[in-house]
């Protein structure tokens, strides 16, 4: 697990839009070996979309052969409405309908699910409730038959969510409909100009569909998601903080602006800055074979990673499903120092 910090929330932004680009543009997708990438919704990523369509215009990477997948919608809105997921993606995401997959807002009726006056419907509610479960069901053959998710990226809840899967969530849970705990459904109202329209429920994938994913980037921005990156990152794996099951996942990479990565145990800190200036080496990418660097300290057992350059294998329909870590941990207990350009922080955190 990698935590990189930025000072402001643009280079944080940037720093993960550069990280998909290169993921993208190493993968160097087809038309019959498609790049299959995760995208969230929500303020956080807005700046990250906004740095890809200027990159796009610039030649840098092209979206002509990527397919999204989406993370999440609220139940009971349709593609059309200017809250729905499907609208957020048109507006700040410029790929191609038929590249795009999200989970359906619809069939279940706003009515019922956000305002529950309606006992009468019950029928109907329970019959509407099963469509999206096969919706659901749907979904996660999707992505198999895509050859599952290249690149995850996604943002982080105040109260340590990802998706919507929200405390207590199980960690083997796949795609399904959720209820949104009022942190997150109070943190949510505020793009709703009548709260009495709020949805309440959601359809998310679920963490351990989220865990198959080859490699996840989770960007946090400010002070209010301190804590849950904080918890995510050091404290040991728990179900009231569904984030820090990425703990147990061997390419994820948070990146943080200061304010969010200010929660970090000030033993940690040091630990790191420590780290940072008795390693004067940082793992690189080799161009051929594999580079490999040891890295050893007085209070953890050393380390032998190996950096792959990227390889892939395909599966039946052209896509990648089983790609090889481009760093193999041989050892618990590690410090692995991610060193950012230009003077920026990247940090492994120790024990992770």
């Amino acid at each position: 697990m990698h935590l990189q910090t930025f000072s402001t929330p643009e280079e944080a932004s940037e720093a993960v839009a550069n990280l998909i680009i290169s993921r993208i543009n190493a993968f160097g997708p087809t038309q019959h070996h498609k790049f299959v990438l995760g995208l969230p919704t929500g303020g956080t990523p807005t700046r990250v979309y906004e740095i890809l369509a200027e990159r796009c215009e610039a030649s840098e990477i092209s979206f002509e052969h990527v397919i999204s997948v989406n993370l999440d919608e609220y139940v009971g809105l349709p593609p059309t409405h200017e809250q729905s997921y499907h609208h957020f993606m048109e507006e700040h995401f410029d790929i191609p309908p038929s590249q795009t997959h999200i989970l359906p807002g619809v069939p279940i009726h706003p009515i019922q699910i956000i305002t529950g006056t309606d006992p009468s419907a019950a029928s109907e509610w329970e019959s509407d409730l099963k469509a999206h479960q096969v919706s659901c069901a749907a979904y996660e053959a999707l992505i198999t038959y895509l050859g599952g998710i290249n690149l995850l990226f996604m943002g982080i809840g105040a109260n340590g969510h990802i998706g919507f899967n929200e405390p207590g969530s199980s960690f083997e849970s796949r795609t399904r409909v959720v209820a949104l705990n009022e942190g997150t459904w109070e943190a949510n109202a505020r793009f709703f100009e009548d709260k009495s329209r709020v949805p309440t429920h959601a359809l998310s994938m679920g963490l351990g569909t989220i865990l198959d994913a080859q490699e996840i980037i989770v960007l946090a921005l400010g002070s209010n998601k301190a804590e849950a990156i904080r918890r995510a990152v050091e404290d040991g794996i728990n179900h009231m903080t569904p984030a820090s099951v990425l703990q147990q996942h061997e390419r994820v990479t948070f990146v943080a602006d200061s304010s969010a990565a200010s929660g970090r145990k000030e033993d940690t800190k040091e630990h790191l800055k420590l780290q940072s200036q008795s390693q004067s080496h940082s793992m690189h990418l080799a161009s051929h074979g594999a580079a490999k660097s040891l890295i050893t300290n007085s209070t953890n057992p050393p380390i032998d990673a190996a950096i792959d350059t990227c390889t892939s294998t395909t599966g039946d329909h052209g896509q990648r499903t089983n790609a090889r870590p481009i760093v193999t941990l041989l050892a618990k207990g590690e410090v692995l120092l991610d060193h950012s350009e230009e003077g920026d922080e990247g940090d492994s955190l120790p024990g992770l």
